[in-house]
């Protein structure tokens, strides 16, 4: 599962899906927008507490395919 099939099927907004994944920074929403329209790929780091905070259903490899 991609992460932005993630944030629809749970009805989140960029900013709500940050939260929930513990982004902080000067525009939260804006990074994870970025990673759900594959402008940007997360850092191994975020990587891993995505894949730990989607339960497994956004894993790693969904960010290059």
């Amino acid at each position: 599962m991609q992460l932005e099939e993630f944030r629809k099927s749970k009805n989140l907004s960029h900013k709500k899906l940050a939260d929930l994944l513990g982004i902080t920074g000067t525009s939260p929403g804006s990074t994870v927008f970025r990673w759900c329209n594959k402008e940007r790929i997360p850092r191994p780091k975020f990587m891993q507490i995505i894949k730990q905070k989607t339960n497994g259903k956004v894993k790693p490899s969904s960010f290059y395919e």
